[in-house]
């Protein structure tokens, strides 16, 4: 009977092939994270800016807001900034948290990207329709609920 000498090369590329394929088939799908919004303490300075229906464009008044918010960011430069994306009652739950999470993320946006202010001063959440400041029922548009809110502490 002959000796083959058998080598350890082929068993590891088929060994590194089997766990890629494993890895491959058993990823977690990506969802956002998103805890609840603390509330800041009663210290805090509140803003809001203010959107359109289906929109998380900033319009002027928004800008203004947001310049505000960074002058009071300039001033304390130990404070941080919640910002909390909402909407109103209209459309799909999943289309709100979505268009709320966006809204958020333009606020953020404007001030990290445009105004300068460190993304770690900086926390994003969004609710969507769950946490209106106005409760309406169901596709009852309120502008009051198409909004940032904006806590400085």
């Amino acid at each position: 009977m002959s000796k083959r000498a058998l080598s350890w090369r082929p068993l590891v590329v088929v060994a590194a092939g089997m766990l890629l394929a494993a890895c491959a088939h058993t990823q977690p799908p990506m969802l956002a994270s998103n805890p609840p919004p603390v509330p800041p303490g009663p210290g805090a300075t509140w803003y809001y800016v203010q959107f359109d229906t289906n929109s998380h464009a900033l319009d002027t008044a928004g800008e203004l807001t947001i310049a505000q918010v960074t002058n009071e960011l300039q001033r304390n430069p130990t404070a941080i900034v919640t910002i909390v994306g909402k909407t109103d009652a209209t459309g799909s739950a999943d289309y709100n948290m979505h268009l709320s999470h966006m809204r958020a993320d333009a606020v953020r946006d404007a001030l990290v990207y445009h105004s300068n202010v460190a993304a770690d001063r900086v926390e994003t959440r969004w609710t969507g329709e769950t946490r209106q400041r106005v409760a309406t029922a169901a596709n009852v548009p309120a502008d009051t609920n198409r909004v940032v809110d904006i806590a400085i502490h």
